[in-house]
């Protein structure tokens, strides 16, 4: 790939698949491991359940009884060890959870009447009602592989077999930092000439919902010197963002910040709307973007480029490809280049159906309110209402796009 050329979106993507290689693993609580990828194989050390267990609250007889009326011989707790079996004509009020002895039969409670120190069962009693030893988990067999990713089912899982800590690989931490002397702080007035930061929250808010790491973010003005001394002393990140300065004009300069600082540059644009000066870059094991200053070009080279990336430093797969039904025309694309359209998405009766929003240009910020999806358009695309669509999914409305 030639870093001068436009590069297509496809060639993109393929060198950030081809170049970008997971994080090493290290060690994290289950709390901390919740979303990351595992590193290694996981084994049972016990069975589970450890122990014959009641399904139900109700009563214990010696398997081969039949319904009729029983002395209530006792009770068995959860926590309690199992008793031997009750003698013939004698039953053990058991609860859910707890140990039952070897060769039982459990009546449920609601298929019992007491009366005083006697209980009458009214169905026969049946061993379907016990949880037995390893039916579950083995002892021994393997729960998770390498390369599975932790869920809150998995950590449950994890937990019930002593295991409070496991390899995998952390979330990716990025670096982000604006340029610019014409931005000022979202709090703050603008003076004559001057914007508020947008693409520091968005971005901040966009890593968050990757579940990425954002390091302190900083601003600097266009300098080659300024940008190449801010990332020198943010010490440690395995992605870094340069918001503004990708494009070629005279104070577009984030290329040669980044070729002083020893990074690649693999690509200096991409055949795109909106996001066309995308810079890629790499040095080592790390990557950089130069992100064009407009809000919703930060929006699209994000979900399109960025967040693929974090997904491999996470050693999660690139996403595959989401189709939906087109919910309304658009314009047709004219030109050369692939076209990323805000949208709406939701499931409906014929599944789901994507909206597009209106969108005037890369500036058009109030396009990016209520967006949760991209639709793909190829060059010179006549797109009607109910054509199936390639969308990239994103937002909290779908978290695990």
């Amino acid at each position: 790939m030639n870093g001068e050329n436009l590069n297509s979106v496809a060639e993109v993507l393929a060198l950030i698949d081809g170049g970008v290689e997971a994080m090493p693993a290290v060690p994290l609580s289950l709390e901390a491991a919740v979303g990351r990828v595992l590193a290694e194989d996981v084994f049972a050390d016990a069975d589970q359940p450890a122990f014959d267990r009641s399904a139900v609250d109700g009563f214990a007889v010696a398997e081969g009884n039949v319904a009729g009326a029983y002395d209530i011989a006792g009770e068995i707790l959860p926590g309690d060890n199992a008793p031997q079996p009750p003698a013939a004509g004698r039953a053990l009020r058991v609860s859910t959870g707890s140990a039952v002895p070897p060769g039982s039969a459990i009546v449920m409670i609601e298929d019992a009447e007491m009366s005083g120190v006697r209980v009458t069962l009214k169905r026969a009693p049946e061993a379907r009602f016990i949880r037995r030893r390893g039916s579950s988990i083995r002892a021994g067999s393997r729960l998770l592989t390498t390369g599975s990713r932790i869920g809150a089912g998995e950590v449950a899982v994890l937990a019930s077999v002593g295991i409070a800590a496991i390899h995998a690989i952390p979330r990716p931490r990025v670096l982000h930092v604006t340029t610019g002397r014409e931005i000022v702080p979202c709090d703050a007035s603008p003076g004559p000439g001057q914007i508020r930061d947008t693409n520091g929250p968005l971005i901040h808010a966009l890593l968050r919902g990757a579940q990425a790491e954002p390091l302190a973010r900083c601003h600097v003005d266009e300098g080659i010197e300024s940008l190449a001394g801010a990332v020198m002393r943010s010490g440690a990140f395995d992605l870094l963002l340069v918001s503004g300065g990708s494009s070629a004009g005279l104070y577009d300069r984030t290329s040669q910040a980044l070729e002083a600082l020893d990074f690649s540059i693999l690509s200096r644009r991409v055949n795109s709307r909106p996001g066309k000066p995308l810079i890629v870059a790499r040095r080592g094991r790390q990557w950089a973007f130069g992100l064009p200053g407009n809000p919703v070009s930060h929006f699209a080279a994000f979900h399109v480029f960025v967040a693929r990336a974090l997904r491999r430093l996470a050693g999660r797969p690139a996403p595959s490809g989401v189709w939906a039904h087109l919910g309304a025309d658009l314009p047709g694309i004219t030109g050369s280049h692939e076209t990323f359209w805000p949208a709406q998405a939701e499931f409906s009766p014929v599944g789901l159906t994507v909206s597009p929003l209106p969108w005037l240009d890369s500036g058009d910020l109030k396009a990016l309110i209520g967006v949760n999806a991209l639709i793909r358009l190829a060059a010179n695309a006549r797109p009607v209402a109910g054509q199936a669509v390639e969308v990239i999914l994103c937002g909290s409305d779908f978290p695990f796009a």
